[in-house]
């Protein structure tokens, strides 16, 4: 809403008047427009001829003409989408949107800004966003977005995309989930163990202190993981946030490895 009234401030436009005002029509063409289809898709027009226009106006051929062109230059992108289940509480939406305009340099520059966003279906909550650049060469765009699926399912979230300028220039899509499979919940995981943080200096290998002097101790990670890396032959895959330490583990691995037999 708030996006909507800037864009009606910046254009000077009532949000309720029709988005074609944004263009150099004639008075005439703009009035016989809001009289005789003002409730047709601006996708219905460009879809249209200038004939069938000028018929549909009461006027003739140069006026369709006239809104043949500003319809199908009316930013407008087309929402294509994927549904992957990643667990059984997240979802990986994938989109892919469409340029379906004609571009013009004069009207739109050398690029233009959309918002695009996932909501849940009361439409109360974001539950992703970005902010994409559409440009001249620009035929369609990817993003994804990973929203969590809590508690029951939702009955559907909604993507919706919208201009950054231009008044109108906006479509939402509706995905239904009542037909989605989400993987099983996966069992408990193991409790973690009842450990201090363990010296390095309990290590077999002594050069390990002289490797690392400025470590005293493992952090919780390292020291939960310590054994099954640093004393197993079986491959381990630890997965933790940046800077928390799995460099250092795998560095005890290769000491490991090098250890006499």
């Amino acid at each position: 809403m708030l996006l909507s009234l800037s864009k009606a401030i910046e254009k000077r436009l009532w949000p309720y008047d029709h988005p074609l005002r944004q263009f150099e029509l004639k008075q005439d063409v703009l009035y016989n427009l809001g009289r005789f289809a003002d409730d047709l898709p601006i996708a219905d027009l460009a879809h249209s001829n200038a004939d069938d226009l000028g018929v549909l106006l009461h006027m003739n051929r140069t006026h369709g003409q006239a809104l043949l062109t500003a319809a199908r230059q009316f930013p407008a992108v087309t929402i294509h989408h994927e549904l992957r289940p990643l667990s059984h509480d997240l979802l990986e939406v994938s989109l892919r949107l469409e340029k379906t305009f004609e571009w013009n340099d004069r009207l739109h520059g050398s690029s233009l800004p959309f918002w695009v966003w996932a909501e849940d279906h009361t439409g109360s909550q974001f539950l992703q966003f970005a902010n994409v650049l559409l440009r001249p060469t620009t035929s369609n765009f990817r993003l994804d977005f990973v929203v969590p699926i809590k508690g029951s399912r939702p009955p559907s979230i909604s993507i919706r995309v919208c201009s950054d300028h231009w008044m109108g220039a906006e479509d939402v899509l509706v995905i239904d989930l009542d037909q989605l499979v989400m993987p099983p919940a996966s069992a408990n995981h193991t409790a973690l163990l009842n450990l201090p943080f363990l010296p390095l200096a309990g290590v077999p290998d002594r050069r390990l202190g002289v490797a690392y002097p400025e470590i005293a101790s493992l952090n919780s990670i390292q020291s939960q993981t310590f054994w099954p890396i640093y004393h197993a032959q079986e491959n381990v895959l630890l997965c933790a946030p940046s800077g928390s330490g799995k460099s250092t583990m795998a560095e005890l691995a290769a000491w490991y490895v090098s250890l006499p037999a």
